[in-house]
């Protein structure tokens, strides 16, 4: 009787064994899934920032060709600036917003400088992603 009990006993113990293993794996591969969005939902909105410059300076060619004002062009300079750190400030409020209360903590940023620096960081992973694609 007490072989039966030694057979249910290892059996338990590695069923609960196998499922901390497993929990812990789930566990890490999720924390990677996590920083991989980070650096690549970055690095799209920093390729939006440079679509953006692109097109503010055919803009301001072209209101150089037509002979805009200084007040309108500088006007222009002034709205895209303000639309660019809108633009910065919501992404960052918005991908923290995403994340539920108990993976806020693995986030390593609170701002866009800091994001920044996280993305500068991390910016093998981010070349190699747009290699890619």
């Amino acid at each position: 009787m007490e072989y039966w009990w030694f057979c249910l006993l290892t059996f338990i113990f590695g069923y609960i064994t196998c499922k901390t293993f497993y929990l812990l794996r789930s566990a890490r591969t999720t924390l990677i899934l996590l920083k991989a969005s980070q650096v690549i939902y970055l690095s799209t909105i920093i390729k939006a920032i440079e679509n953006l410059s692109y097109s503010r300076e055919i803009m301001l060619e072209h209101m150089l060709r037509t002979e805009k004002g200084s007040n309108e062009i500088s006007s222009f300079q002034y709205r895209f600036d303000h639309d660019v750190e809108h633009l910065q400030k919501q992404s960052i409020n918005v991908l923290m917003g995403l994340h539920p209360p108990f993976f806020r903590s693995t986030v390593d940023f609170e701002d866009w400088p800091s994001a920044m620096k996280f993305l500068t960081n991390n910016s093998e992973s981010a070349l190699k992603f747009w290699e890619r694609a």
